[in-house]
Formats: C-alpha cells, sequence, structure tokens
C-alpha cells in the first residue's frame, strides 16, 4: 500500500510517528525454545526481560506476560481498563442471522430436507473405498486445505451462506440433499475425516451470549464446530469451541486440524493476558490442575516494542477423538498474512517496514548527543534509563528527539545548516546500507507433529511475498519468491524500481542462496515451486515467465524465460517433472498513451521441456472487457486433472460491456492445444442472482465457486445450484437448487480498468461482483519506509 510522507517538523506528526515506528531489524533466532508442556508456562520463575535481544523468548508465567503487556503498551493503540464496542467489531461483517437450534446442537441447527425419506443411509465411513473422485487443489501433497465444499466420493458437504448441504452425490442421476445443518453465524470453511466434520468461522452469535458481556476485552471470536457423520441424514454436533480472534487459516493433516487465529489483545487490567477460549459455552481455564479442562499455551514474544500486542495463535485440534484436549502455541507479534504449511513445518510470514523517520532519528541523536551540555546529555541518558513501566520505548524516542529538536532549532542559521547537511549525509549513507531492509519478509517457524506445537525459529529476506505459492519447502530447504517495491527516498529525493528475488534458506531459516535484482521495474503476479524449480510470472507491459534453476540451493540461476502480452495469476503443473505449465490470466492490450488495458481471461500452455528455447505452445482468450473468474484470486477454483483430461475453469463472461454467461467452461488438451469441450451454465442465459460479500469478494447466487469430479460425472457449484454433467459428453444429469428466490436481474459490465504503466494504478475499477478488495493485478504499490 502507499503510505505518507510526513513532515518531521510537525510536531503532532512526529508523536504519531514515533509512537506507530516499525522496528529497525530483527536477526535470526539461533536457538530453538523449549517445547510447550500441557500445563502451560512455568509457574517458578518471575524474572522480567530489561535487556532486549532479537531472539524469540518464551514468557515464563502468565505474571511475567502481564508485566510486559503494561510495560510496553503502545497508548496510542491500547487500552487500560476499557472495552471494545461490538458495534466496532461487527462492521462490515454479514449481519447476523438466526437458526433454530436442537437443545444438544445450542449453535447451530440440523435438519432433513422435507423431501427425503427418513431412513437412515448408514455409516459413509467405507463408501469412498473405490470412488475416483476429486480433492481439493492443495498446494502441498498430504496437507489439505479448508474449503467451502469437500467430497469423500459418495457426498458433498457445501457451505451456502449460513448452511451446510449435506448432499447425497452418488449415483448421479439420484443426487439429493439428504440434510442441512443451519448455523447462526456464517461458516467459512470445512474439513472431512472420514465421519468427522469440522466446521469454522468468524462468531457473530457471541455477542448475544450472557457470558460474552461479562467479558471486558470484548473482541471478535472464531467458532469451531466438530459433527459425526456415521449417519450423513442425521449428523450430531459432539464438539464446540470458540476461540477469541479472527479465522485466518487452518489445514488438515491427519486427524489434526491447525487452525490459525489472529487476535489483537488489549491490555486490560485483571483480564486474562491469553486470547480465551471456550469449549460448551464456558471458558477454559488457564491453569491445568487437577483433571479440569483447561487450555494454558506458552507465549512467545521478542522483548523489542511493539506497534500493537496482535497474537498469532496455533491450537491443534484431534476432529476424530473429541476427548482429546487441544494444544497450541500464541506468538506475539506486529502480524501475520500468509501462511505456508508442509507436513512438518507452519510458516508464519509478514511484511515490515522500517521507518525512514526512525532511521532519521537515530542518526541524528549520533550526530547530535556530543554536541549537547552536560545537563542535555544527563537528561537523554536518564530519559532512556528509564523503567518500562514509567516510559515505554516510543516515549523514550519522542522525548530525545524533543532535546534534538530544540538543540538544532536554538543553533544560529549557519551551523543548522551545516549541522543538517552533515545529518543528511549520514543519513544517505544508513539508508543506502539499509535500502534491502526497508520491505522485507519475516518468517517464523513452527514445527507440527500430532498434538504437538513448537516453535523453531526466525528468519528474514528482503522484498514483500505476493500468496502462499511465494513459499514452498524442499527437504531441508525453504524457498521464497518476493518482490521488493518501488521506493521513494527522502533523503536522495529519488525513487528507486521495484525488482524481483528468490532465496534459498536453510533448516535454521539462514540464507544460503539468493537471487536478486530480477526483472526490475516489474513486480510478481505468479509464482510457482516446482521440484528443483521455480516459476515466476512479472509484469508491467508484457508477461515474462521465468524458470529458475534451484538444483544448487546456493546459486538459484535463471535458465530461460518467455515473455508474452497479458498477465499470468495462477500456474499450473501438467506433468509431474514440471516441464508443462498452464496459466490463467488477463489478456492485455496498450492504449495510445501507453497504458496497459485490461481485456478478457486468458489461459497460456507453456512447454519448458528445453529450458534453452522455453515457448508457449497455445493459448485461448475467453470473453471480453468484464470477464472474470474467481480462480485467479483462489486456487481452490481451479480444477485440472491429467487423468480425466480435465481442466474447468469458473467464468463471468462479458459481451459488449454486459455480462452475459455465469458458469463453468470445460476443457481438454488435444495435441497441446486447449479445447472447449463445453459450458455448463448458471445464470439461465444472462440472468444473476443476488449478491453475496463473502471473503473479501461479491458474488452472484450463481456464480460458480468450485467444480469437482466424482467418478465420471462433473459437479460444479455455486450458491444457486449444484449441476451434475457427464464428463463424457457434458449432458446434464441433475441440478440441485441450493438457493430459492431471489430477484434475477440483467447487469452491465464496466469498462476494462486502463493500468498506468509508469504510475501503477488503475484507472478505473474491474467488475465489483468479483473482485477482492485489493488485487495486484491492477496496481504495484510504491512503499515509503514510513508506516
Amino acid at each position: 500500500m502507499p503510505k505518507k510522507f510526513f513532515h518531521l517538523s510537525l510536531l503532532l506528526i512526529v508523536v504519531f510517528l514515533l509512537v506507530s515506528a516499525c522496528q529497525l531489524s530483527f536477526k535470526k533466532n539461533v536457538s530453538a525454545p523449549p517445547a510447550n508442556t500441557p500445563s502451560g508456562p512455568s509457574a517458578t520463575s518471575t524474572s522480567s526481560q530489561t535487556t532486549a535481544t532479537n531472539e524469540m523468548k518464551k514468557f515464563a508465567n502468565y505474571e511475567e506476560l502481564q508485566k510486559f503487556l503494561a510495560d510496553n503498551n503502545n497508548p496510542e493503540s491500547a487500552t487500560f481498563g476499557g472495552v471494545i464496542s461490538v458495534n466496532a467489531l461487527t462492521a462490515g461483517s454479514a449481519v447476523r442471522q438466526t437458526a433454530a437450534s436442537p437443545a444438544t446442537a445450542p449453535t447451530a441447527g440440523v435438519s432433513k430436507d422435507s423431501s427425503v425419506s427418513s431412513e437412515s443411509t448408514g455409516s459413509n465411513a467405507n463408501l469412498n473405498a473405490l470412488a475416483d473422485y476429486s480433492s481439493t487443489n492443495n498446494q502441498v501433497v498430504g496437507v489439505d486445505e479448508a474449503d467451502i465444499i469437500k467430497t469423500d466420493g459418495q457426498y458433498i458437504y457445501a457451505l451456502v451462506r449460513n448452511d451446510l448441504f449435506i448432499i447425497k452425490a452418488v449415483p448421479a442421476s439420484e443426487a439429493q440433499i439428504i440434510s442441512k445443518i443451519s448455523f447462526a453465524s456464517r461458516p467459512e470453511d470445512i474439513f472431512i475425516d472420514g465421519t468427522s466434520l469440522a466446521v469454522f468461522g468468524n462468531d457473530q452469535e457471541i455477542y448475544a451470549q450472557p457470558l460474552f458481556a461479562t467479558f471486558r476485552r470484548q473482541n471478535q471470536y472464531t467458532f469451531f464446530k466438530v459433527f459425526d457423520l456415521s449417519d450423513p441424514a442425521n449428523p450430531k454436533q459432539v464438539r464446540d469451541l470458540d476461540f477469541e480472534g479472527y479465522y485466518s487459516d487452518a489445514r488438515l493433516i491427519g486427524d489434526y486440524v491447525y487452525l490459525i487465529t489472529n487476535t489483537y489483545l488489549t491490555y486490560i487490567l485483571k483480564e486474562t493476558p491469553v486470547p480465551r477460549v471456550l469449549e460448551n459455552g464456558q471458558v477454559l481455564a488457564t491453569t491445568c490442575a487437577g483433571d479440569n479442562r483447561c487450555f494454558a499455551p506458552d507465549v512467545y514474544y521478542f522483548d523489542l516494542p511493539y506497534d500493537a500486542f496482535n497474537y498469532t495463535n496455533i491450537t491443534a485440534i484431534n476432529i476424530k477423538d473429541n476427548a482429546e484436549a487441544i494444544t497450541g502455541q500464541a506468538y506475539l507479534m506486529n502480524n501475520s498474512q500468509t501462511v505456508y504449511v508442509s507436513q512438518n513445518n507452519i510458516y508464519l510470514t509478514y511484511t515490515q517496514y522500517i521507518s525512514e523517520y526512525q532511521v532519521e532519528q537515530e542518526v541524528k541523536r549520533a550526530a547530535v548527543f556530543p554536541l549537547l551540555a552536560a545537563s542535555e546529555k544527563d537528561k537523554i541518558t536518564a530519559i532512556e534509563a528509564a523503567p518500562d513501566y514509567i516510559l515505554n520505548d516510543n516515549e523514550k524516542r519522542y522525548k530525545v528527539a524533543q532535546i534534538i529538536d530544540y538543540y538544532l532549532a536554538a543553533l544560529p542559521l549557519s551551523q543548522a545548516n551545516a549541522l543538517q547537511t552533515t545529518i543528511n549525509d549520514k543519513l544517505k549513507a544508513e539508508l543506502t546500507v539499509k535500502a534491502k531492509d526497508m520491505e522485507k519478509t519475516i518468517i517464523h517457524k513452527i514445527a507440527i507433529n500430532g498434538n504437538k506445537v513448537e516453535y523453531q525459529g526466525r528468519g528474514e529476506v528482503s522484498g514483500r511475498l505476493l500468496n502462499q505459492f511465494s513459499l514452498d519447502e524442499n527437504g531441508d530447504y525453504f524457498r521464497l519468491a518476493t518482490t521488493r517495491s518501488r521506493q521513494w527516498n527522502v533523503a536522495s529525493g529519488t525513487t528507486a524500481d521495484s525488482y524481483s528475488n528468490v532465496y534459498v534458506l536453510d533448516n535454521n531459516l539462514k540464507v544460503i542462496g539468493a537471487l536478486e535484482n530480477l526483472a526490475t521495474s516489474e513486480q510478481i503476479y505468479a509464482a510457482r515451486f516446482l521440484g528443483d524449480r521455480v516459476y515466476l510470472v512479472t509484469f508491467k507491459q508484457t508477461d515474462p515467465l521465468y524458470v529458475i534453476s534451484l538444483s544448487d540451493p546456493t546459486k538459484p540461476a535463471v535458465l530461460g524465460a518467455v515473455k508474452i502480452p497479458g498477465f499470468s495469476n495462477y500456474l499450473h503443473p501438467v506433468d509431474a517433472n514440471g516441464n508443462k505449465l498452464i496459466s490463467l490470466g488477463r489478456a492485455t492490450t496498450e492504449d495510445a498513451k501507453g497504458n496497459v488495458q485490461i481485456q478478457g481471461l486468458k489461459l497460456s500452455l507453456f512447454d519448458f521441456t528445453d529450458l534453452s528455447h522455453p515457448k508457449e505452445l497455445d493459448s485461448y482468450l475467453i470473453g471480453g472487457q468484464g470477464s472474470d473468474s474467481i480462480a485467479i484470486y483462489d486456487h481452490k477454483a481451479f480444477l485440472y486433472s491429467t487423468s480425466k483430461n480435465l481442466l474447468v475453469i469458473p467464468a463471468l463472461l462479458s459481451d459488449n460491456g454486459q455480462l452475459s454467461f455465469s458458469g463453468a467452461l470445460v476443457f481438454t488438451l488435444a495435441n497441446d492445444k486447449f479445447v472447449l469441450k463445453g459450458k455448463i451454465d448458471h445464470s439461465a442465459g444472462g440472468h444473476f442472482a443476488a449478491s453475496d460479500y463473502w471473503q473479501g469478494f461479491n458474488y452472484y447466487d450463481n456464480t460458480v465457486k468450485r467444480s469437482l469430479y466424482i467418478n465420471d460425472d462433473l459437479y460444479t457449484f455455486s450458491n444457486k445450484f449444484l449441476q451434475i454433467n457427464a464428463l463424457a459428453d457434458l449432458a446434464a444429469i441433475k441440478s440441485l437448487t441450493l438457493t430459492i428466490g431471489g430477484d434475477d436481474y440483467i447487469i452491465t459490465a464496466p469498462p476494462s480498468p486502463a493500468v498506468d504503466t509508469e504510475a501503477g494504478t488503475s484507472g478505473s475499477s474491474t467488475p465489483e461482483l468479483l473482485i477482492p478488495s485489493s488485487s495486484p493485478a491492477e496496481t504495484e504499490a510504491t512503499t515509503s519506509p514510513n508506516p
């Protein structure tokens, strides 16, 4: 995001920047802290950390944590003894809906479809043994990603707004809804593990509960419910959990769900310093004495100033054994953005920016301090030595800056100008040294194994990530692809171009190999790590697709590149060795001013068999301006099967400025060419149902979100329908209506945006119906190090 440059002479702005300044640098943790224990932090140590270091530490007990929160409280962002408004928490969220609930399931209503027989369908534990069906398009083999629809080869489980439909899918001609679970809060994702169904999302219902009113810290909560599907027609809720914080992500490995939540923890006296967990509506104790049900996570931190107290929480939940207690850890950090999960590790990453203002203050302090009178030096020494409970680090910086600035203001003009010139020269030199670190990615590594969650270490690289496909674990190596954004340098008055980087880190997150300054003035639009290669798409006016060798982890090297018009957003391997790739993105043209005009969708097939001469084998343009596909932004909407020779892309197509089709496009590959096999229409010839805002997007109810196959049948899913077609010829087999009613209307698509290739800003917005709140496909941010 672009960041404002603040004039340093304004005292109020000085205060703001000092309070909100990001940390200058962190170093990798060189030794892993001890593993977490079921009883939580030890109660034996009461020592307080007074010397700042760059290593991740563990609080010895919650008393030490509470003291840390109090001593390091940021007065701009934290509240003492206050309450967060529930109205503020729910602003922009979906309106709470009330569902009738049986006594055994207080927060979810389970009902049968009225047209379904009440006979039990029996256990589905072994029904999928012979079924051939697609799974979620997961990034890592053996690591299941949470999604809105799952199948076990016999049944389909699909979320539509606040309802979860359980559909008997086989045989396709007899497909029917056999039960429906209605939730008061909208579920966001699900997992299926045999006869266990986990459903979770941000909890709106908790605000109405009397217990919530007793909490002085009234944060957002995430609900997590487990259902027994031994009889899919009669699912039974067997577990009910609530976690204080926002749902961020989740993975299923074996029988364990690793739930990731983020909690903004306002410091309030006499409130528990760790995020609450509720089970069956009761708060779990944070002390584990005797046999009581409890949850006492270890808390890790850096003893350095924080912009805000943000917890990233990882909780391991066994969804097959509901008697097993949950385990996990909490990490006090400024932010957590992109998550990558392998079978053995979770990597939490976020972008950290260095405050150019803070660098300037440090340079000024070093230059001016020797010139001060002894009394002024004593003041600074006393301020910097003050205990944290008297002055936190942000307050210390502000008070020291006041003394320095008063001294400079009192100097004769000639002396002030000469000293300022010295400061500027030193600042330029310091910013040159720190140039690569002004925008960097911080990586935290957490080992997972069943119910064990253990912090391992920390690393950092220059630049920012695009998404989870910019990350990859391969054996003992962790690989990343980043873009260093364009940056304005206040000292030199110049802008540095963006460029891309590839880094290889060892098992301890130490950089052992780097390829930097790739594709100057461009940014990464897509990335895919496959074996000992990484494929990168960068874009400004054309779409260079690079293939980079990682066979020598210490020396990443470009093997070849293909440059074509347009840009790709998602890359998918066609074969196991990664020699052929399918890309999905957009076609582009240039106007008379050199601005890039985004056109319709574009599929490309690339061949990297001959690395010295990579080539685009085929491309297929889809729709006109205003056409869109959820698969551009969400890889789970992309369905490809080599064995079925099947490619399915959800699409909204525009014809002369008017949306004309909403459904799925079905392709095969023949002689290295895309062949459109047919279209599966969910829009009844251009009519679009009610809009639905979900996970940063606006959809129509008949926007296809996912597709899957079971045996020889294709199932396409929107809020409105689950349509079933034969894979052989796409003949219609059956259509189930999931959302009844809603006014249908024809919608005119807005014009395609014009991208200014110099400024990197779009001239107009893309269609509201499917575009996330921010799209890297339209703009490249120029970052200023000032947060």
